[in-house]
């Protein structure tokens, strides 16, 4: 896409492009992510969703089986068919599958204009043996969260991204059941979890992987801070920014951070040199205080690197998590996002020049959406799937929740007398 042209969101091209990875086999470099099919097919489904191509029926009952098909019996989901649990080859659950797979089970039940389709649509799910393994996974020295279970013990690393999962896990299969009431399950202690995420705050005020001597991220602080949401979720929104500014210890810092994330960007400088690592975000920072909108902004995850697709989301999702979107300056970046890495065959890619992939096309459409593209459904930042997906999973947690106490008022309670 030539640099001077801003074509806006080509929907038809980027449907089409959605439609071929759903449909069709996806090209050889994806054979290294087999075990994060759930991850993809969750983003190809919810980027159709956004754009608001409808699946068929058959198609929402393949996926439903599917998803159904990689739990675990002890608890959580595995990542792909080749990890299934059971089998010569059983593999085990992980917190990314399934967080991917509750939200894609209600991405197949959602827009079927059927209230029972949103309410059942974690019919199947195991709930309690879900949340009970997912405590499991909380170390208890730090309340860092692991990515997966090895012989009883949480691995895979302290990083705020697993912190972030698991509030997602746990408010889509709890809400805001408190202790005693029905449908309580033991999973994580908030208090350890909180703590170790406001840990992770660096002296630049972005947030960093584990503690706050690492390198600060975008994507790091965009998942600090919605896991802070989401563990005060379904409150309202400004109680969701409170949780943020009570529990990040330099707020202004963190704005600064988040704002100095944009940069003019000059597509002709950057098309000049073929080191990935280039930048030209110093010289330039200072000019978006000029009068005038510049004609492109880019964005970046961190001090000195280029503009990169992904960073719009998880820049301006951070943003709009504190209420502060008004930091964004959203033309110029919509204008980079449509007119710079916008794919003439659909999809976004990485960088200028850079062929389309899954995982920037979708970020790129969920930036364009929490910065309020018009022709994208309504996004819910916190969950990163649109607002029509994030109500019907709170409708089937209702329903799984109904589901359990229904069944517990039929059973026969061995009391000694039967």
């Amino acid at each position: 896409m030539a640099a001077t042209e801003s074509p806006g969101l080509d929907v038809e091209r980027h449907t089409k492009y959605w439609k071929r990875c759903h449909g069709t086999f996806l090209p050889a470099p994806y054979t290294s992510n087999d075990s994060t099919r759930l991850t993809l097919a969750c983003f190809i489904i919810s980027s159709l969703d956004l754009l608001r191509s409808p699946l068929t029926p058959q198609e929402r009952t393949a996926i439903r089986t599917w998803v159904l098909s990689l739990q675990h019996p002890d608890g959580g989901f595995c990542g792909s068919a080749t990890h299934v649990p059971a089998g010569p080859s059983a593999g085990d659950p992980n917190l990314a599958a399934t967080f991917f797979a509750l939200v894609l089970l209600a991405l197949a039940a959602v827009g079927t204009g059927s209230e029972i389709d949103e309410r059942n649509a974690f019919a199947g799910v195991k709930r309690r043996k879900l949340l009970l393994w997912l405590g499991k996974l909380q170390r208890g020295e730090d309340g860092a969260v692991g990515q997966m279970l090895w012989e009883g013990k949480p691995v895979g690393g302290h990083d705020v991204r697993n912190s972030y999962m698991a509030a997602g896990i746990r408010w889509m299969l709890r809400g805001d059941i408190k202790k005693g009431d029905n449908g309580w399950v033991e999973d994580l202690d908030l208090e350890k979890l909180v703590k170790f995420i406001a840990n992770t705050q660096t002296h630049d005020g972005g947030m960093g992987e584990t503690t706050s001597h690492h390198e600060s991220h975008g994507g790091y602080t965009f998942c600090a801070l919605s896991a802070l949401s989401l563990l005060s979720r379904p409150a309202s929104a400004s109680e969701r920014t409170e949780a943020a500014d009570k529990h990040v210890p330099d707020r202004a810092h963190l704005l600064k951070f988040l704002s100095h994330r944009q940069f003019i960007y000059h597509a002709e400088e950057e098309t000049e040199h073929e080191d990935e690592e280039e930048n030209f975000i110093e010289k330039e920072l200072a000019q978006l205080q000029l009068d005038g909108p510049p004609t492109f902004v880019g964005c970046n995850g961190r001090w000195n690197k280029k503009a990169d697709t992904c960073y719009f989301w998880w820049a301006a999702g951070a943003l709009s998590l504190i209420e502060q979107t008004s930091m964004l300056h959203r033309e110029s970046a919509s204008n980079y996002l449509t007119g710079i890495t916008q794919h003439r065959i659909g999809g976004f890619a990485k960088t200028t020049g850079a062929p389309p992939d899954i995982y920037h096309s979708y970020l790129g459409l969920t930036a364009l959406a929490v910065m309020g593209e018009p022709k994208l459904k309504e996004l819910d930042a916190e969950l990163c799937c649109s607002v029509e997906v994030a109500a019907c999973i709170a409708k089937a947690r209702d329903g799984l929740l109904a589901a359990e106490k229904a069944r517990a008022a039929t059973t026969w309670e061995n009391d000694g007398f039967w």
